[in-house]
């Protein structure tokens, strides 16, 4: 997908072509044109036009494009990227809004890269980008988000959300309760189906593990986001979710569909969760028994 706006990015037009490229499109291609050529150009091309007046993707009252952003793709479960967005109004804007201490900051980093006699906005987004990467791992900080020993999110994803993702999630939380490990697992689908599979109800049951009341949730751009292990169950991510800076993706591709033979599905995906398990335990004193 095409993204359009204008040209000499300074602070929105640099801070939002990270949270695309980041959270909304990885293939996404970037346009700087001309301000009176950004809407002409984007009904040429196709292109989805942002921090430009009159678009959705653009400064609304008081509220900053990379706000609108968050709020158009469902982005604000994560408040590492809402207090982001603060910072970014707070550099962008007068900061009224939010009196965000650290947007002045930001808005004098942006001035100066802005004087460093890059190229063009492609070489200085690639430049600045770093800013970026740094100021979220700050937010996540900021936020408590799950960091070293405090809680961690496992995200096991399949194409249905019924099966493998659902039994991975069930073993990995028996497990980690076991060996009191700070992490929790999530399970998501592609394209959920509506229940979990009555054989893998009966398969974790046989294994003390109740799934029967679990509800299939589709992937969205806010459990990446969240998501500091991310684990595919034969299927790739969608090309519009993609992986969060830092995030881990391993692709347990060995697993056989669980709809032609399900013990061996169970068998494993019991052995990757050990092996996860022993990799996750490694720097702590595992508990016996």
């Amino acid at each position: 997908m095409q993204w359009i706006t204008r040209e000499h990015a300074k602070v929105d037009r640099v801070a939002c072509p990270w949270l695309i490229r980041h959270f909304v499109d990885a293939d996404a291609e970037f346009l700087f044109v001309s301000a009176d050529q950004v809407l002409p150009s984007a009904a040429a091309t196709g292109a989805i036009p942002y921090d430009v007046p009159n678009v959705q993707l653009g400064h609304h009252g008081d509220a900053c494009s990379f706000e609108a952003i968050l709020d158009t793709y469902h982005l604000t479960d994560n408040p590492a990227l809402v207090l982001l967005g603060k910072i970014v109004n707070g550099a962008d804007t007068d900061n009224r809004r939010w009196s965000q201490p650290e947007g002045p900051g930001l808005r004098a980093i942006a001035h100066g890269f802005a004087r460093l006699g890059y190229a063009d906005d492609h070489a200085l987004n690639a430049a600045e980008w770093i800013v970026y990467d740094a100021l979220y791992a700050y937010c996540q900080a900021q936020v408590g988000a799950p960091t070293g020993d405090s809680p961690a999110t496992v995200l096991f994803v399949c194409p249905h959300g019924v099966a493998k993702s659902v039994m991975a999630m069930a073993l990995f939380q028996q497990q980690a309760q076991r060996l009191q490990l700070p992490h929790r697992a999530l399970a998501r689908g592609l394209e959920p189906d509506p229940a979990v599979w009555p054989g893998v109800i009966a398969q974790l049951q046989q294994d003390g593990m109740d799934v029967s009341t679990y509800q299939p949730q589709r992937l969205t751009a806010a459990d990446l986001a969240g998501a500091q292990h991310i684990i595919t169950l034969g299927c790739a991510l969608p090309a519009d979710l993609p992986l969060p800076p830092g995030a881990i993706h391993t692709d347990w591709s060995d697993v056989p569909l669980a709809s032609q033979d399900l013990p061996d599905a169970y068998a494993a995906i019991q052995r990757h969760v050990a092996a996860l398990m022993a990799t996750l335990a490694s720097p702590r004193e595992v508990p016996h028994g």
